[in-house]
């Protein structure tokens, strides 16, 4: 059994797979559980498609196609931001429109340049086997910032998520923690570019975080379980990738699918004897109160001591 599992990582290009698809592991679950409490699934699977803009510009003047995509977010981060000013418009309106005209500008891009569809495609799916040592430390700096960003601003995202009416009252900038969300979905889906793709993406971003929160009502257990099933998924897939010679990215995003459905089915029992009061049907704001305060209910009165308030 032992060396069923280690048998893939003898070869130096698949500990480099190996690593990044931990960084991946660790990083998308967590800034995936601030995705699912805000029911931001959405802007996930609409930051995966707007960064193909910025792919495509990058591979077409010789730039980091890393940088390409983190740039394509931020825009994507700013442009929702000036457009969703006006509250007239919902937040998932403003999403679908910014996505559609940098995932459109990226189509373009690529349908005017011969051959550049058919080198992107691995930017599209996911080429972990072709991780270096460069990658690596690119990969590890992104996710090392967007990690030490939602230990630093803890405090104020619980506020702005939980409650961000007294939020705003007592001095936190809910407008400014309404673009680190942005920024932070922005670097798990870069990171996420050589594992599993763009376009599934959003697997690891959701998935982990969504079969954490069947299974708790803690804001920090919920973290620690949306942390493991990442980990399971990126790991487990990628050695399953291996000996079935499938690919990576979709492996490693069924993995997280499968534990999504085991622990769904798991549950069942549970949730039919807690059923409580359903969701709301309307989609909820950027900053909006989650399904169940009670992830926040003994963390909530202190979340008004953060980094992000005025003086």
């Amino acid at each position: 059994m032992w060396s069923w599992i280690a048998d893939p990582y003898r070869s130096e290009f698949m500990r480099n797979a190996l690593t990044v698809a931990i960084v991946v592991g660790v990083l998308s679950p967590v800034v995936g559980v601030w995705v699912v409490l805000r029911r931001l699934a959405y802007l996930g699977d609409a930051m995966s498609h707007a960064t193909l803009s910025g792919v495509a510009v990058a591979y077409l003047v010789g730039v980091s196609i890393v940088a390409g995509a983190l740039a394509a977010g931020l825009v994507m981060g700013g442009l929702i931001g000036v457009v969703g000013a006006r509250r007239r418009l919902a937040d998932d309106t403003v999403i679908g429109v910014v996505e559609t005209i940098l995932f459109a500008t990226g189509i373009v891009i690529i349908s005017r340049s011969d051959g550049v569809g058919v080198d992107l495609s691995h930017f599209l799916f996911g080429q972990i086997a072709t991780v270096n040592r460069a990658d690596l430390v690119l990969n590890g700096v992104l996710a090392a910032s967007a990690l030490v960003t939602v230990a630093v601003l803890h405090r104020d995202l619980l506020a702005t998520t939980f409650d961000p009416v007294h939020a705003r009252q007592v001095g936190v900038r809910v407008g400014a923690l309404r673009f680190v969300v942005l920024a932070l979905v922005s670097i798990s889906v870069v990171v996420s570019l050589q594992t599993v793709g763009l376009l599934m993406s959003v697997a690891m971003l959701v998935t982990p975080a969504a079969t954490a929160r069947l299974v708790t009502q803690r804001l920090s257990t919920m973290t620690a379980v949306a942390v493991a099933v990442g980990l399971t998924a990126a790991v487990g897939g990628l050695t399953l990738s291996y000996h079935l010679a499938s690919p990576p990215g979709a492996t490693i995003a069924l993995t997280a699918a499968a534990v999504f459905l085991v622990v769904f089915a798991a549950t069942v029992p549970t949730r039919v004897r807690h059923r409580r009061i359903p969701a709301p049907t309307e989609p909820a704001p950027l900053a909006t109160e989650p399904l169940d305060r009670s992830l926040a209910s003994d963390v909530l009165p202190a979340a008004t001591q953060g980094a992000f308030h005025d003086h």
